[in-house]
């Protein structure tokens, strides 16, 4: 077999080609409202077919006949969904786990039920993963009811909750703590200092209110503050492990 790497990127590439370029939004229009009806979902899947076929080769027939069926399967399973980025997502993401279980068979590399009990087992894993869990909506929780007098302070001064984007904050904060996190744990600190920066200047500049200015900037200097103590107690932890 091809070298595995070129293989798995000529499979990923079939699958954005045939999924965001030759694929029209009347055709996803279409296949929302008519479901399995849908004229335009099997000329989408035969595409999709067609360009894995043709990069991969004749030779993985099967592998372009599980990614065909599937594809046809999860699609046709997403226009059953509420139109929205989440279902992207997890539509996006189910075609690539597809891809990477056939690329993962195809090579060899399915690993055995010990590498499994391993992995499970691994110390450094379950570390990583509830400081990663813990970045997300608990640190904002956390950080949500640390700032509350403010940010009752800011809705009593607007009069409404505010005008900025519908839980794009929350989202911003998590983003940025996992960045900070990961930054801490490279030992990369001037980036940090380049990000904070960056985003003091995008969300700051705008805000011509002191009472608004103060609030966004003690919760920002809070998730900092946690992004901080996880990375460095994540990289002290991982390196007592090692």
């Amino acid at each position: 077999m091809e070298n595995n790497l070129i293989w798995l990127c000529k499979l990923l590439l079939a699958h954005f080609t045939s999924d965001f370029f030759l694929q029209k939004s009347s055709w996803i229009e279409d296949r929302n409202r008519y479901k399995v009806k849908s004229r335009f979902l099997y000329v989408h899947i035969l595409i999709t077919g067609i360009t894995a076929l043709l990069l991969i080769g004749p030779k993985y027939w099967k592998t372009v006949l599980v990614v065909t069926a599937t594809h046809y399967l999860i699609d046709l399973g997403k226009s059953y969904l509420p139109q929205n980025f989440r279902t992207f997502l997890l539509d996006q993401m189910a075609h690539i786990a597809v891809i990477l279980a056939c690329w993962l068979s195809v090579a060899g590399l399915v690993p055995s039920w010990e590498a499994i009990a391993d992995f499970y087992n691994n110390d450094s894993f379950w570390i990583v993963a509830a400081c990663v869990v813990f970045l997300t909506y608990p640190a904002g929780f956390i950080i949500a009811r640390a700032t509350k007098p403010w940010s009752d302070q800011v809705v009593a001064s607007e009069g409404r909750a505010g005008t900025g984007l519908i839980s794009a904050g929350k989202y911003i904060g998590i983003t940025e703590r996992l960045i900070i996190c990961l930054l801490v744990c490279l030992g990369q600190y001037e980036a940090i200092g380049l990000l904070i920066t960056g985003k003091s200047i995008l969300r700051y500049n705008s805000s011509n209110e002191e009472i608004k200015t103060e609030y966004l900037l003690v919760g920002t200097l809070i998730s900092i503050f946690i992004a901080f103590a996880v990375g460095l107690l994540l990289k002290w932890l991982l390196g007592v492990r090692m």
